[in-house]
């Protein structure tokens, strides 16, 4: 028996918690799995055991965004139906699936405790995770997150690389910004997390991670920032996706890089609502903490 382990426990059945303080595991609650993907990356636990069916956010998703995010942490999702197990180990971070046990199930507590063992015994290495971070800094973005700037800190996120030296450039010219880039909503993210962005202007079509995925990764982080999303996409394209994002505060179209004046005095209007929304957002996370 592998004694002392730390595991998030996320919206588990009372019988699947009972058995695992029975194998002396020490166990952190969480209610659903975007606790558990915050809690995840805080805690750094051996291990984490979600129910799939969990509310907000489903396992099979959880396990999706810990995976792009290079999360390296052992996870096993549990189920009352085993046609969950295989869309459960299609991903690669995903250890084991367990039924739950009970009468709907069919499966004793016996069986369910064999199963587990088992699968924490065949991780190929059962140790305190680590995350790999995909970012780096150009000698301009070290001097200013090391100095002192009362300028606004802007993060833009473009795979295309003349398209990015053009939105430098512009923004460049008004001397009144402090710019980061980055090549994907990946490299986006981790940035993001350093900089602390007033506002990030994103494409939407990106490897990795699109722009969509990445506002929903603020999101379930808790780190809103405002989001600007500049894409080739006309805007009636868009707005059936906005949907999903998190943290947009506006929208442009990249033609209008050709036109400066233009670029520039949209970017300000978005930037200004960025920075009202960022206050009120500020304001609602410390009222949810008292």
């Amino acid at each position: 028996m592998i004694i002392g382990k730390n595991i998030i426990a996320i919206n588990l059945s009372k019988e699947m918690i009972s058995l695992l303080f029975d194998l002396d595991y020490k166990i952190m609650e969480v209610k659903d799995c975007i606790e558990g993907i915050r809690h995840a990356i805080r805690f750094q636990p051996d291990l984490v055991i979600a129910e799939i069916n969990s509310p907000n956010l489903n396992g099979l998703s959880m396990a999706s965004i810990l995976n792009k995010l290079r999360v390296r942490i052992p996870l096993i999702l549990t189920g009352s139906d085993v046609k969950y197990k295989k869309p459960a180990l299609s991903f690669n971070n995903v250890n084991g699936f367990l039924l739950n046990p009970g009468k709907d199930t069919g499966v004793s507590r016996d069986k369910v405790k064999s199963d587990l063992e088992s699968i924490i015994f065949n991780f190929d290495n059962f140790e305190l995770s680590s995350m790999e971070y995909a970012y780096s800094f150009r000698q301009h973005e070290w001097a200013n997150l090391l100095g002192k700037s009362n300028n606004n800190r802007i993060l833009i996120v473009e795979d295309d690389v003349s398209f990015l030296k053009l939105v430098l450039k512009r923004l460049d010219s008004q001397n009144a910004y402090d710019l980061y880039s980055a090549k994907d909503g990946l490299e986006g993210v981790f940035k993001a997390f350093l900089v602390k962005p007033h506002l990030i202007l994103t494409d939407i079509n990106m490897p990795n991670i699109d722009g969509l995925a990445m506002s929903q990764m603020f999101f379930i982080l808790n780190k809103p920032y405002p989001i600007v999303f500049l894409t080739a996409l006309e805007i009636g394209e868009i707005q059936p996706k906005m949907k999903k994002a998190h943290g947009v505060v506006g929208i442009m179209e990249k033609k209008v890089l050709g036109d400066k004046e233009t670029f520039l005095k949209d970017f300000e209007k978005h930037l200004i609502e960025a920075l009202i929304r960022q206050k009120e957002w500020k304001k609602q996370i410390e009222e949810t903490s008292k």
